[in-house]
Formats: C-alpha cells, structure tokens, sequence
C-alpha cells in the first residue's frame, strides 16, 4: 500500500471517526446482547430462538401472555423432551420437563441444587438472611432451627387462634349481605389477622378496621411504579453483576421498612415480657437464645442473629399473606361459578364438623375439603415456577449433558400441573385428584404448589390448616354466587410474577 492510500484511509477516518465509532458501538453493544446465545447449541439441547437483548421473552415483555402461560408455553414448547433451554435476557436458563430429572433436582440429587435463584442486590441484610435467599449451610442451619415451630405439636396450639380470627372474619363480611365484594382484598384481611395472632401475638385490626395501618402496609409490599420495573428489567438482562453495589428490588421498600418496624418493636417487647407466648416469634427467639448459648460454650457462628430473626417474620408475614389470600380467593370464586360443586362441599363440611369443635384430628377428616384446596392450588398456583442454582458441577442423569456451578435450573410448575399425561382434563376442576388411590398413585414432586424436595414450603402444613378452617367458617355462614363482575375465566394480571387477577376476583355474597 503506497503512502497516498494510506493518507486517503487516514483522511477518511479522520472525516468519518463520527460514523465509524456509531458502527463499532453498534457492533459491540450487539455482540455483548447475543455473545452466549449459542450456549445450548454447543451443548445439544433444544432451546427457544432468542431476541437480541430480550432472550426468549419477546412474548412476555410484549405482554402478548402472562408469566403463568409463559410457564405453560415453555413446558408444552418441549414436551416430549427430558429438557429445553431459554434465555432470561442473556442469562441462560434451563426448564426441567422430565418427572425423573424433577425428582432428581429437588430431591434425589440435592445436594446438587441446595440453592435457591435469588437477585444479588445491596439490600437491607435482613432480606438476605430470609430462608427464601440464604444458601448452602447457612440455609440448613437456619432451617433446621425453624422448622419445629412447624411441629404438629405447635399447630395443635394455633387452631384456637385461626378459629378466634376466622369468627372475627364471619363477623366481618355480615356487614355485606347481599352485596358484591371483591373477595382477594377481603380474605387478606383474615390472613393477616391469622398470621398476626399465630406468628407475633399481635393483633393487626384487619378484621375490624380495613383501614388499619398494617393493612395498607401489607397490601402495598409488592407496589412498585411501571418506571422502576423497567429499570430492574434492564439491571437483570443486561448488568445483573452491578446489582449487587445497589439497593434494588422488586418490593416496595419504603412499605417493607415500616412492617419490619412493626415486627422489631414486637420483638423487643417480647424479650421483656415475662410471661412467654407459644408462636413462631417465640419461638425463633428462643432457638436463637439457645443457639447463642451453644456457640459461647463450644465456639462457631451464630446464625439466628437479630437480622435472621427479623427477615424469617417478614418472610412469614409476605408469604403466608400474599399465598393464603390468593388460595382462599380463588377458592371462593371457584365455588361461585360451580354451585353445585359449592353444595356439596359445604355438606360435606357440615357432615364432619356439625356440633364439634374444630380440632387437628378433626381437620384431617375433611378429605374432600383438603382435595379441593390442593385442586385449587394445581389450577392457580401462586408462584407458577420454582428455581434451583446447581452449586457443583452435575451430569443430567442419562445424558451427556454437564451443568456448571452457578447454571439454573427452572421448574415450570404451571406446565406440570396443566399436563394431560399427569393430571387428566387438566382443566376440569375435580378436587378427587388429590383423595384416595389417585393421589397416592401420583408421584409426589409432580405436584409443585408448594414446591418440593428439602427446600419446599416449611409452612406448607400451616396454611393448609388456616385454609381449612377459613373455609368451614365461611361455608357454614355464606353463599357465595356470581355477579355482574365476576370473570370466568379470570384475567391475569400481565405485570405480575405472582399470581394476580387484572380485575379483581368479585362475587355476591349472602348469608345462610
């Protein structure tokens, strides 16, 4: 090349640096969008094409279905093989569709898949120290500790409880005989009230004020603006390694500080208190006292600290508000829409408990009141699909294929519980699945509504028993019947990952 071309290129350059910066920018802004988008091919594994940025959710952030479907869509997307890959933005994601590699993630093989998929963000320590977001030994400590608040000993002494707030809650609703209602705002209260008494001892007034001030803070912890989700969209797809330097989430944090200010004041009165309650607080402060003992004496780490106490009652509050109001809700409207289903549920009720007193034994009688819980739970599960973190290298059992430490795995629970080959005419509601030969015939990690394996729902038995008690209450006292708002089906909400009708789950409500 002579020196006359190398002073046109260099001219050249010089004139148009502008264009071709704009062009190298477009270049590497799309290569860092797509660099990994061959990470299942390399592998073998059939996976979903992707969107440069977006990954394999064009259709979700398009809001063209809704994350429940989402979960449907990618499990019927590779029914018929053991697994499929998507991208989450850039980050590639692995469903599980096979019952056997279920079983051997969630269970057979956990020590595999001990951690949950959780957002590292600089948020308030005691966020992180919830059982949700602890990982590895840390989890299993905290959990051992906690789970004999669980006990069924525990349980028994919580039923006099639930049953004071579910009479609270017949009180309640009295006031709108013969009115339309929307029922998942209304049932919140009860699972407040219930959680209040069993969990803190406190009494929360959402059975008696619905302008209680822990009412409106519990209703709004999942309230964020359109504006901040998009901006967390943005972090996770494209710079989730900065997270971790800011304090993000998809919770209302201002909402969330003022409940954990709540749960911190009773827990300081409690440690004053002379005489000792027999709820979760108290118990979890007690295990810590005695854990505190225990490290002094023989030396190690101290787990159940101020922060942990704290973010396992916040974790009881959310979870078991958010999941028990969505359950009975969608129950109530289940019921509205199917009177001859409500009919003989409600005789079934009064042919167990008619003249008795609501006790634990009792509550185990009510089989088909359990069935259509559970049958409720398959059809609208609050949480549509569960994650794990493979934390050491693992072969996918019969194949070839190797997950790397750090690789998640996805659990579509909608799909498997919407699947014809495991539940027949899925979309019949027909509470039998779950009573009898047919629910002992059904492997148990195929029924996912509270998760499975080790790392499931410790307070599973708990919000079954509250549940089952909310509903004889309510079905003694109430006719529950459609009305000019009433949606069937429901609409789901597009925005949210939670389980979330767009429009209300609205009723007409009469008194027996």
């Amino acid at each position: 090349m002579d020196i006359i071309t190398q002073n046109k290129i260099l001219s050249y350059i010089l004139d148009e640096w502008k264009i071709l910066l704009f062009l190298v920018a477009i270049y590497l802004l799309y290569y860092y969008g797509t660099y990994n988008y061959d990470y299942f091919e390399k592998k073998g594994i059939s996976y979903i094409k992707p969107t440069i940025f977006v990954g394999s959710l064009w259709m979700r952030v398009t809001k063209q279905i809704s994350y429940q479907n989402y979960q449907l869509y990618v499990y019927n997307y590779f029914k018929g093989k053991p697994f499929g890959g998507i991208f989450l933005g850039r980050r590639p994601t692995l469903f599980l569709i096979d019952p056997d590699l279920i079983k051997a993630v969630t269970t057979r093989d956990f020590e595999y898949f001990v951690d949950r998929n959780s957002l590292e963000t600089n948020e308030p320590r005691f966020l992180k120290r919830t059982l949700l977001n602890l990982k590895g030994s840390q989890w299993k400590a905290v959990r051992s500790s906690i789970t004999p608040s669980f006990s069924s000993s525990r349980l028994k002494n919580m039923i006099p409880l639930i049953q004071q707030s579910s009479d609270q809650m017949v009180k309640f609703l009295q006031q709108y005989d013969k009115s339309d209602v929307e029922m998942k705002d209304l049932v919140g209260h009860l699972t407040l009230e219930v959680i209040g008494a069993c969990a803190f001892g406190i009494k929360t007034d959402a059975l008696t004020d619905e302008n209680a001030h822990f009412v409106k803070l519990a209703k709004q912890f999942g309230d964020i603006t359109t504006k901040r989700k998009i901006f967390l969209l943005i972090f996770i797809m494209f710079m989730p390694n900065l997270m971790k330097y800011f304090n993000l989430s998809f919770l209302n944090t201002e909402a969330i500080e003022e409940l954990v200010k709540v749960l911190k004041v009773t827990k300081a009165e409690r440690r004053k208190a002379e005489s000792k309650k027999r709820d979760f607080l108290q118990q979890i402060i007690e295990a810590a006292d005695k854990e505190r003992e225990e490290v002094e004496k023989t030396g190690g780490v101290i787990q159940l600290d101020e922060d942990t106490i704290d973010g396992q009652s916040f974790l009881f509050l959310i979870a078991g508000y958010e999941t028990s109001s969505t359950l009975l809700s969608f129950g109530i409207h289940i019921l509205a829409v199917n009177p001859d289903l409500q009919n003989k549920l409600r005789e079934h009720i009064l042919q167990v408990t008619e003249g008795k007193e609501i006790t634990y034994d009792l509550l185990t009688e009510l089989d088909y009141l359990e069935g259509f819980l559970l049958e409720t739970l398959r059809l609208h599960p609050p949480l549509s699909r569960v994650d794990r973190v493979c934390v050491k290298d693992y072969i996918l059992p019969g194949t070839n294929v190797k997950l790397e430490a750090g690789q998640v795995v996805a659990i579509p629970v909608y799909g498997v519980h919407m699947d014809p080959d495991i539940y027949p005419e899925p979309s019949e509601f027909r509470p039998e699945r779950f009573m009898g030969e047919e629910r002992k015939n059904r492997p148990s990690h195929l029924y996912l509504a509270f998760g499975a394996g080790p790392r499931n729902c410790i307070g599973m038995r708990f919000a079954m028993i509250s549940a089952k008690i909310a509903m004889v209450s309510l079905l003694k006292n109430f006719k529950f019947s459609p009305c000019a708002k009433t949606e069937n089906p429901v609409t789901i909400d597009m925005d949210s990952v939670l389980l979330k009708p767009a429009a209300g789950l609205w009723v007409k409500i009469d008194k027996l």
